[in-house]
């Protein structure tokens, strides 16, 4: 009796692992690429990147994609600049107000949604004026610049 039993339970446990197919994937094309530098095989479907050791490999699995966008500056007491931007949404006039900071030698660059530079200009005023009202309704992206390295970076709506 106890042997049947084993082999109930043996079947219970087995079959339902030799049953699973959670990595079988149905791909829709996939090719191989060679270069100077190595070789990768890819296929349009279900990829995923995983590191093993100190090589790293493409895995079966799911690829979701996502952009990653990082802004940063090089100095971590450039990081501590308190510089206001307001208002934000703006409609017609945009302020630039440096505080108590030093505004020497400062700029900035304007660009659109899509990375395309809007225009460029000096500031010279502890608090200065930019003219946004002939900019269309849209995000916008504002570098702050002084002696050449990127202090603080806004995003900025548009009314």
């Amino acid at each position: 009796m106890s042997k049947i039993l084993l082999m109930k339970f043996l079947a219970l446990i087995i079959i339902p692992f030799g049953l699973t197919k959670a990595q079988t994937a149905i791909l829709t094309t996939g090719k191989t690429a060679t270069g100077a530098s190595g070789s990768t095989t890819y296929s349009v479907g279900q990829v995923a990147y995983s590191q093993k050791g100190a090589d790293q490999e493409v895995m079966e699995g799911v690829q979701q994609a996502y952009e990653i966008t990082t802004l940063e500056v090089d100095n971590e007491s450039i990081m501590e600049k308190k510089i206001l931007l307001y208002p934000n949404p703006v409609r017609d006039f945009l302020n630039v107000d440096f505080g108590k900071e030093n505004f020497h030698n400062s700029n900035y660059v304007l660009f659109d949604s899509q990375g395309k530079l809007i225009r460029s200009g000096n500031l010279l005023h502890q608090k200065t004026e930019l003219n946004m009202i002939e900019l269309p309704s849209s995000v916008y992206i504002i570098q702050i610049f002084q002696d050449r390295k990127n202090i603080k970076t806004f995003k900025i709506i548009k009314k």
